[in-house]
């Protein structure tokens, strides 16, 4: 085989292993991508699930509303809930809102930067709206006990009281353990907690886009 013949087929084969590479490349991508879109879907329900909820309390709340209370305990109590039903729809809005303002078309550090809002946002529903039910429920059931007409403080104020007390031990106890869970020394408690506060659909996603932009600058 002549030079030139070598030259030639070297370059048709170059031109042939660049092609399968760019076909591969362009298939990993769309499959990382498509894995990352289908992990957010446990999120995306769990986040309708939220807003619906969010809806149910607001209702819960206007119920209370409608038998025009006077006792001022019940009446903050039925602020308190009337806001935490505002809250879940909110929080559940913006995080929904996020999930869809996600373009898996366009490059992975902005996917990535788009999810990062998104998972703010979801910790931050996560911190508002989960840790004050170690004293939430007192005030719900304040407004379930108003819809029949008992003003609960009125006439059982050492039972609100302790509770609200019990609740700040255990607000206090969930605080110590993340700092507890925050020791490097503790893996799997550490890595348990990341799971409960940022959520698995939103590790799983953040992993796989990490995976593919590391890939795509090899």
């Amino acid at each position: 085989m002549e030079l030139d013949e070598l030259k030639s087929a070297w370059q048709i084969l170059d031109k042939k292993i660049s092609r399968e590479y760019t076909i591969s490349l362009a298939s990993y991508h769309e499959r990382k991508l498509e894995q990352a879109r289908s992990s957010l879907q446990p999120l995306r329900r769990g986040q309708i699930i939220q807003l619906l909820a969010g809806c149910g309390v607001l209702i819960f709340a206007v119920l209370l509303w409608s038998t025009k209370p006077t006792a001022i305990s019940v009446i903050v109590a039925g602020v308190v809930v009337h806001l935490y039903g505002i809250a879940s729809i909110g929080f559940a809005g913006v995080v929904l809102g996020g999930i869809h303002g996600i373009d898996y078309s366009e490059p992975v550090l902005e996917i990535q930067q788009k999810l990062a809002k998104v998972r703010k946002a979801y910790i931050l529903g996560g911190i508002f709206l989960g840790l004050p039910w170690w004293f939430l429920w007192v005030p719900f059931l304040m407004v379930l006990a108003g819809l029949g007409g008992v003003n609960l403080y009125a006439n059982a104020p050492s039972f609100v009281w302790i509770n609200l007390g019990v609740g700040a031990l255990g607000l206090v106890a969930t605080w110590c353990l993340y700092s507890y869970s925050r020791d490097m020394s503790r893996p799997r408690l550490n890595r348990w907690v990341d799971n409960a506060i940022t959520g698995r659909s939103l590790r799983r996603v953040q992993q796989l886009l990490e995976e593919l932009r590391k890939f795509e600058q090899e």
